[in-house]
């Protein structure tokens, strides 16, 4: 009878356990450590990953700086490098080529603004041209300020018929002037806008949006007058609206 106990005992046990692998807290316990769950990469992978990223960013904004002061042809990837204060076979890592690097450096340098834009643009629906058309010109005019090297480089390549040109027209440039040369249109249908070329008033924002940071030294000297302090950004924005809207 005691060894007939025993064995119930011993099978009730078992029963009871393997309930427990079936379900609950107690079956997490039962995972094998070999066929664990996924774990969370070394950090030092992440680390390095990051790293990577920064480095990344120092050569594009060495890169801005370079081709905005010095244009394509008179920076190197070397200079770049020297800049970026990273060596010469990492610039080549990250963008093989100068020609690449000066691609990635304007898609870097543009992403953001562009996006914002387009953003600003569906809203544009929803509003007048005259409220649509300013809001671009204030973003346009603190992208300018932000970074002064965008007006420079756009200028020194529209004065080229390199590939370059043709890259930047057809991935920037050329949707930017259609929606904003339309939404100039709208404005004057609306009675708000200027009477005149539209796509001459488009360029007249670009101009007078970009120039003054593009030429600050020389507009302090003649001036007297910070162009990237705030109230002198703010005047500018006000400068346009009195020459675009009515």
């Amino acid at each position: 009878m005691k060894a007939e106990s025993k064995r119930q005992a011993t099978k009730a046990a078992g029963s009871k356990a393997g309930k427990s692998a079936r379900g609950g807290r107690t079956a997490v316990r039962l995972v094998d450590d070999g066929a664990a769950a996924p774990r969370p990469a070394p950090r030092r992978q992440d680390g390095k990953q990051r790293r990577g990223e920064e480095v990344r960013a120092r050569i594009l904004q060495a890169a801005l700086e370079c081709f905005g002061a010095f244009g394509f042809e008179g920076t190197s990837t070397r200079a770049v490098a020297e800049r970026a204060d990273v060596t010469h076979t990492l610039v080549l890592y990250h963008f093989q080529s100068k020609d690449l690097l000066w691609i990635a450096t304007m898609e870097s340098a543009l992403s953001q603004y562009a996006e914002v834009i387009k953003e600003d643009l569906e809203r544009a629906k929803e509003r007048t041209a005259k409220e649509a058309l300013a809001s671009f010109i204030e973003q346009f005019v603190r992208m300018s300020a932000a970074q002064p090297q965008i007006h420079r480089i756009l200028t020194t390549e529209g004065n080229q018929g390199t590939p370059r040109l043709e890259w930047i027209i057809e991935n920037f440039i050329r949707w930017h002037f259609t929606a904003i040369r339309d939404l100039i249109r709208r404005g004057q249908a609306e009675g708000t806008v200027r009477e005149c070329d539209p796509a001459r008033l488009y360029y007249l924002i670009i101009g007078a949006g970009g120039t003054p940071f593009t030429l600050s030294t020389e507009y302090k000297a003649t001036t007297g007058r910070d162009v990237f302090s705030d109230s002198e950004i703010l005047r500018n924005i006000a400068f346009i609206y009195e020459i675009v809207f009515t």
